[in-house]
C-alpha cells in the first residue's frame, strides 16, 4: 500500500495545503497566515473558482486518485472534506 493511501486526512493537514497554495501564490495570500479552522468553509476562506480547481489538482496529487467533478463545493468546510477524502480512502483500499 502506498503512503497515499495510509494518510489520515484531518483538518489541520487540508489546512497545511491551503498554505502551501497560498504560500505559491496559487490561493489568497492571506491563507498562508490566516487563522483558519475546520469550520471555515472554501467560499469563506476567499476561495475563488480558479483556487478551487487548484486546490482540487493538489488533492488529487495527493490523494492519488482522480476526484468526482462534484468533490468539491463553496459551501464545503474543511471538516467535510476530510471526511470525503477519508471515505473516498476507504473506498479505493476496500473496493
Amino acid at each position: 500500500m502506498d503512503q497515499r493511501n495510509r494518510t489520515v486526512w484531518t483538518a489541520e493537514r487540508l489546512i497545511e495545503i491551503l498554505r502551501k497554495l497560498a504560500e505559491e501564490q496559487v490561493l489568497p495570500k492571506h491563507l498562508a497566515d490566516a487563522s483558519v479552522s475546520g469550520s471555515d468553509t472554501v467560499e469563506t476562506l476567499g476561495i475563488d473558482s480558479i483556487g478551487a480547481v487548484e486546490f482540487i489538482d493538489q488533492l488529487e496529487v495527493e490523494v492519488g486518485v482522480m476526484l468526482p467533478d462534484d468533490f468539491l463545493d463553496f459551501g464545503d468546510s474543511i471538516d467535510s472534506i476530510a471526511h470525503r477524502l477519508n471515505a473516498l480512502k476507504s473506498e479505493v483500499t476496500h473496493g
